[in-house]
């Protein structure tokens, strides 16, 4: 969550006597986030909302995303869907940008997950999993193969010759687990601590979708474990690491070929992140306007994934 398109008090009022909720009493800003613009509202009857404005977003492309969210919270997942206004629509342009209103949830991220934690955190992955694989929704992938490659064509020049072998690597085992007759369905595919709300104890919301797309379901445990699961080095700790694939096997067991192909499922998630980080780098060291995270975590994940560490 961020701000980069700044409203004013009369574009969000204006926006909100679309829906029967009430005027607005205040607004702020929020601090943190990567790529869309996020802003906390009050209105004077008390309720919260929060309102997403998409800053690479299409209109086109919202619509999967809206009918993801709906679907997983219909089922009773703590997942947040778009309100809708007096005409049933969920979209909303505002400066010639789409946005989505979403009702507040009470909740705080985890910044230091216990085992007991990383296990909830694991039941509701599967959860997601078990529903997602019901669901007839399909979208290609943020992060699949063409992104990886592209991605690493950008960042290349800012890497060693070590890291680009590593990279090469990488890429030809992500076609060879595309290949693999594993389960897949609409994954979320971001489940970091802060996409996680935690109130009394519980999962009280899972949020930004955004990156959701087909993919294979050990990529998203990985992809987790690589974020939950890590000790005060930075590196993942086997006993979290093992609680987490507990908890997640106690709903779904792995096949066969997920349990083959874990260790690399790990490498694949680690190496995703580590380019995209590094591509936010190299842009803003162009000048773009970009949410700096350290690549070189992701880096030193891979290389523990590979027994290097």
């Amino acid at each position: 969550m961020a701000v980069y398109t700044k409203l004013t008090k009369m574009q969000i009022g204006e926006l909100l006597t679309r829906y029967d909720l009430g005027a607005l009493q205040s607004f702020r800003g929020a601090e943190d986030g990567i790529e869309n613009t996020t802003y906390f509202l009050v209105l004077e009857n008390g309720e919260q909302l929060v309102l997403t404005l998409f800053e690479s977003f299409s209109s086109a492309e919202l619509p999967f995303y809206i009918e993801l969210t709906s679907a997983l919270n219909a089922r009773g997942l703590p997942v947040p869907c778009p309100m809708q206004d007096t005409d049933g629509s969920e979209m909303q342009m505002i400066a010639d940008k789409p946005v989505l209103l979403y009702p507040f949830v009470m909740g705080k991220h985890i910044e230091h997950p216990n085992c007991e934690e990383v296990r909830k955190v694991a039941l509701f992955l599967v959860n997601i999993h078990q529903q997602s694989l019901t669901l007839p929704l399909r979208n290609s992938c943020p992060g699949d193969i063409d992104w990886m490659r592209r991605s690493w064509n950008y960042v290349k020049p800012s890497l060693s010759d070590d890291e680009n072998q590593i990279v090469e690597d990488m890429l030809v085992l992500q076609d060879k687990v595309q290949g693999l007759n594993i389960p897949r369905a609409v994954i979320h595919r971001d489940l970091f601590r802060d996409n996680i709300l935690f109130d009394e104890g519980e999962v009280s919301a899972v949020i930004d979708f955004y990156y959701a797309g087909t993919e294979a379901l050990i990529l998203d445990i990985a992809i987790a474990v690589n974020d939950w699961c890590l000790n005060d080095e930075g590196l993942v700790d086997s006993e979290m690491r093992g609680e987490f694939l507990e908890a997640y096997e106690s709903r779904r067991k792995f096949t066969s070929l997920e349990q083959e192909h874990w260790q690399a499922a790990q490498q694949l998630a680690a190496t995703s992140f580590w380019l995209s980080r590094q591509e936010s780098l190299v842009r803003a060291q162009q000048g773009a306007q970009q949410v700096i995270k350290d690549p070189a975590a992701f880096k030193r994940l891979l290389l523990q994934h590979l027994d290097f560490i």
